[in-house]
């Protein structure tokens, strides 16, 4: 099975998944990924992990297949559907190419249910490095003024920087959220590294708008893998839009290659989600 086959959604249901994609990384990384991205407002329900958080951000918003399930088809739908409506979201599912459910993906789209937002979930194996060079200080700060950093520079409400405070705030696993500035003292960039177990992720990685094209997010980048590393790290992991090629070129100079894939499913009625 080529590379490609495991990052684009098939078309037609797959009863039995190719040996590769049960690979235990893939599936380890989707757990470690998930306790990143934890929310304070979720329902398990027959596999499916049912999320509510009011961001902008699809994967802590939406349900996540976790298992095979018993029920219909169409009665998860539904239930998970009045789940949405009682909390004022719209009902978004994400697939991933790992599975467990390789026919799922199939029979949304027989439904009408609208393809979007394909992320790529790229790793590397991490070895001790040096960190990065000392033009920027690194500073480790609550949740709080993390998450307004992070606010400022993606243009958020009030109310969009409080859930991303409380989310990070309730995350069980070891976080680390660092500010960059610059010689000014001016905060130039923002990034999270969210270790669980030998396995770093990268999360909310950004520059300020008015700082980029600086190489900024590749000091900030070799900074957390290098904190990483040190603290017992052996596999880094982040996602990635495959059409953000400056982003994709960047983590490839540090080793990371796309792993596997996932992807939205939503009601046709919904495509603005």
């Amino acid at each position: 099975m080529s590379d490609a086959a495991l990052f684009f959604p098939t078309r037609t249901p797959a009863r039995t998944p190719p040996a590769d994609v049960r690979d235990a990384l893939r599936v380890r990384l989707e757990e470690a990924a998930l306790n990143a991205t934890a929310v304070g407002a979720q329902v398990l329900y027959d596999g499916w992990l049912v999320r509510f958080a009011h961001s902008p951000a699809k994967r802590v918003r939406s349900v996540n297949v976790l298992g095979l399930s018993t029920r219909p088809l169409d009665e998860r739908l539904a239930y998970c559907s009045s789940l949405y409506a009682r909390h004022g979201l719209p009902m978004v599912l994400r697939i991933t190419s790992i599975g467990p459910d390789f026919s799922l993906d199939a029979e949304l789209e027989s439904r009408g249910y609208i393809y979007t937002g394909e992320t790529r979930v790229m790793s590397t194996p991490l070895a001790p490095r040096t960190s990065a060079r000392g033009d920027l200080l690194f500073r480790i700060v609550d949740a709080e003024r993390f998450a307004a950093a992070v606010g400022a520079m993606r243009g958020f409400s009030a109310a969009q920087i409080g859930e991303h405070q409380a989310r990070l705030q309730g995350l069980a696993v070891d976080k680390q959220p660092v500010l960059a500035f610059d010689a000014a003292g001016q905060c130039v960039a923002a990034g999270l590294a969210v270790r669980d177990g030998d396995l770093l992720g990268l999360f909310d990685i950004i520059t300020d708008p008015g700082q980029r094209r600086k190489g900024y997010a590749a000091v900030l980048v070799e900074h957390l893998l290098a904190e990483g590393a040190a603290r017992g790290a052996g596999t880094a992991y982040l996602q990635v839009e495959p059409e953000n090629i400056a982003a994709r070129a960047l983590y490839g100079r540090y080793g990371f290659k796309d792993c596997y894939a996932y992807w939205y499913r939503l009601p046709a009625e919904q495509t603005d989600a």
